[in-house]
């Protein structure tokens, strides 16, 4: 019988240590909604005597402090007890490397952005926006923790391989026979992940397609669509100083293939020609169906 009494007095302390807890953060979490910084703050440290291993609490309270004019010593021991036990570890070397900044603390400072890049850090905004950083961002260190950082967000700006159609990029007037044949805009978006065409023909007819270099198969990707309905997708290389796509397409009424070899090439004066053709024999024999120029307007 006396062990379990000794069992019900345990259980009993453990509900109201955490009754106590979420008390307090409730409490916590109302003070600070109320804009009551100080009792926020001394909710927080409470509970941190009953749960003084909780990395949460020591980053909000750290964040607290330093966010409401407070002691950036203190809100340095809190950070640095949440990194011990691995709470948002990208987040506190966020905000020491701002801390340190506004210490004039610049190689730590630096030391934690670095930090921030080799872990993965892409929330690039942060650092464009940060005040704290205005004195350091001339920094050498700075600014190659930056494009790291940049390059992580958007991969696809500092990856050259997505850049290989850029000579694509800008508004065109299109001929072909020497007679005008349409416009087309090109724009680098997500990015610059996606080449987007947007087709209007002599006629009005409208087209679209999407055009990506896919690293996963080192190849690029172009899906087109009209709005006469006609889909396809080609995929391609790019070489000799264009985009080379190659597709295979299927009459839906009677099951027939056709071949397509679709070429994008600069021109000796930055305009573009783009050179379709199509086989219905298996690709034994070709015929031209496109030989568009593009220049700029």
């Amino acid at each position: 019988m006396r062990s379990i009494s000794i069992i019900l007095i345990l259980f009993a302390f453990i509900d109201i240590s955490a009754a106590d807890e979420a008390a307090l953060r409730q409490a916590a979490s109302e003070a600070i909604a109320a804009g009551d910084i100080d009792s926020a703050t001394q909710s927080l440290q409470e509970l941190l005597e009953t749960a003084p291993d909780d990395g949460a609490t020591h980053y909000q309270l750290a964040s607290l402090i330093m966010d409401n004019g407070g002691d950036l010593a203190l809100a340095t021991q809190h950070f640095e007890r949440a990194k011990q036990l691995e709470f948002q570890p990208m987040g506190v070397a966020y905000r020491l490397s701002r801390i340190y900044a506004r210490l004039g603390q610049t190689d730590a400072a630096l030391e934690q952005i670095e930090a921030m890049a080799a872990g993965g850090f892409g929330l690039i905004n942060l650092l464009d926006s940060e005040p704290d950083y205005d004195d350091i961002r001339a920094n050498p260190r700075f600014v190659a923790a930056e494009e790291t950082i940049r390059s992580t967000r958007f991969p696809c700006q500092t990856d050259q391989r997505h850049h290989s159609f850029d000579f694509w990029l800008g508004e065109w007037e299109v001929t072909q026979s020497g007679q005008f044949a349409g416009t087309n805009d090109i724009q680098a978006i997500l990015g610059h992940c996606v080449i987007f065409e947007q087709w209007e023909s002599a006629t009005g007819s409208l087209g679209k397609s999407f055009n990506y270099y896919d690293p996963a198969f080192d190849h690029w990707r172009q899906i087109w669509i009209s709005d006469s309905g006609s889909i396809i997708e080609f995929t391609g290389k790019a070489r000799d100083g264009g985009i080379f796509y190659t597709a295979e397409t299927v009459n839906p009424a009677d099951g027939s293939r056709t071949h397509h070899k679709f070429e994008f090439t600069q021109r000796a004066d930055g305009g573009v020609r783009q050179f379709w053709q199509t086989s219905t024999d298996d690709a034994k024999t070709w015929s031209t169906i496109w030989d568009g120029q593009y220049d700029r307007k």
